[in-house]
């Protein structure tokens, strides 16, 4: 439905389109698990780097990468622009986007919690949104730095019998082939002291109350054990150079510059920002929200004949399974959290 509004002399049309968030799947990258034919995922269950990214010709990588069943995400607000919000920072210390010329399409004071499933469509608003007609280069999504996912794998041995994995228990270990995600907190860069008020579970390979994955023999998806919950993980820095000096859990930095990336038709960049949605965090603490920004190598087109706006989140590789060993006996770390890719279509 189109909407004209008359001021002074100009026309300024406007219109209400709905929006929605699709699922949407893409091909595989190269860090997903392998797996046989039953699709469970073979592991050498005696080693700290059990999963295979070479199709399985050789088991000695500590993590690999796949969808979660369940991803959740709280977003804030979601804005177009037609100028570049990202303003790049200088060595650990940020900068605040430039959000002048963003205009909201979505915005909600608490957060709206959105959960992410293979081929489930989620509507972001029950209603429509009014956007200007013009070209829009850039969006920003201000989310939650907490990012939560619930999700469960079976695994087989390289020798073709159930893997035998330790995870978590108050005390001692759970044991089985099934491991699957529980209430608990990690960090995305491993830092182990409290964030955000939460205790970290710090996934120390032979002590079973820090790991975060239960692991079972008796797992039955039909009826999933009542323990059986979402774990979070806090995007707690996004430094991109911390792998190369390893000190990821140490350093704290709040931004990473445009990443290209095809899957969005454009690059993408991150700021992790404060409260306010505006200013850039200083400390791991005060970081509580991401300001996720894109840039399009086409700008969004929305003229009169615009009637639909569709919001494609790519979650294909977005949980990664983490791996550590004591004792020869591989320990299930935890199941990270990993971001995801966002991709706009009008029509």
């Amino acid at each position: 439905m189109v909407f004209k509004f008359i001021t002074n002399r100009w026309t300024i049309i406007f219109f209400i389109i709905g929006i929605c968030i699709f699922y949407q799947s893409a091909a595989s990258a190269g860090d997903t698990c392998h797996r046989n034919a039953d699709n469970k995922i073979v592991v050498n269950d005696t080693s700290s780097t059990p999963v295979s990214h070479d199709g399985g010709t050789t088991h000695n990588k500590d993590y690999c990468n796949e969808e979660p069943l369940n991803y959740k995400v709280k977003i804030f607000e979601v804005k177009m622009c037609t100028s570049d919000p990202y303003v790049a920072g200088s060595g650990d210390t940020g900068a605040d986007p430039d959000l002048t010329s963003c205009i909201d399409i979505f915005n909600s004071s608490p957060g709206k919690d959105i959960v992410i499933q293979p081929n489930v469509k989620t509507n972001l608003l029950e209603g429509g949104v009014v956007l200007p007609i013009g070209s829009y280069g850039y969006s920003v999504i201000i989310l939650s730095n907490e990012l939560q996912v619930k999700h469960y794998e079976t695994y087989i041995d390289t020798g073709g019998s159930d893997a035998d994995i330790r995870g978590y228990a108050a005390s001692g270990f759970s044991t089985g082939a099934t491991c699957y995600t529980h209430s608990s907190v990690t960090s995305y860069t491993g830092h182990s002291s409290n964030i955000h008020g939460w205790a970290i579970f710090t996934g120390a390979a032979g002590t079973g109350s820090t790991l975060g994955l239960i692991c079972t023999d008796s797992f039955d998806a039909s009826n999933p054990p009542s323990d059986y919950d979402y774990t979070r993980e806090i995007i707690d820095s996004i430094d991109a150079t911390c792998d190369e000096t390893g000190d990821c859990d140490s350093t704290f930095r709040p931004y990473i510059a445009y990443q290209n990336e095809s899957l969005i038709g454009g690059s993408y960049a991150g700021v992790l920002v404060q409260d306010d949605h505006a200013t850039v965090g200083t400390n791991r603490n005060n970081a509580t929200r991401i300001a996720y920004i894109m840039s399009f190598d086409t700008p969004l087109s929305i003229s009169e004949d615009t009637s639909s706006f569709e919001m494609s989140f790519n979650t294909s590789t977005s949980v990664s399974i983490d791996w550590g060993a004591a004792g020869s006996v591989t320990n299930a770390v935890k199941m990270g959290v990993d971001p995801f890719y966002v991709k706009y279509t009008a029509n």
